[in-house]
């Protein structure tokens, strides 16, 4: 799977750009077709790759599974973070 351990149990961490139908589904606990149902419909983001073929970018997989992504870090002045 692609999945990174984070130290919880209960934790998910999604280390790829894009995810399969069948790769959501497993995490979702749901089949594959109810996924490609929300494709369908408009529920859930997805690249067409060919007729058959969806590819769903990380982001849109953290927000249809409800996971909290860590905010990114502002940094103001990067260079005094860094120690030559």
């Amino acid at each position: 799977m692609t999945l990174a351990p984070s130290g919880r149990a209960d934790a998910i961490i999604l280390i790829k750009a894009f995810y399969s139908p069948g790769e959501i589904a497993e995490l979702a606990s749901v089949s594959s077709s109810t996924i490609l149902n929300y494709i369908k419909a408009g529920k859930l983001p997805a690249v067409r790759l060919s007729e058959r073929t969806f590819r769903v970018p990380r982001k849109a997989v953290v927000r249809f599974l409800g996971l909290d992504e860590p905010a990114p870090k502002i940094v103001d002045r990067p260079d005094a973070e860094i120690d030559l």
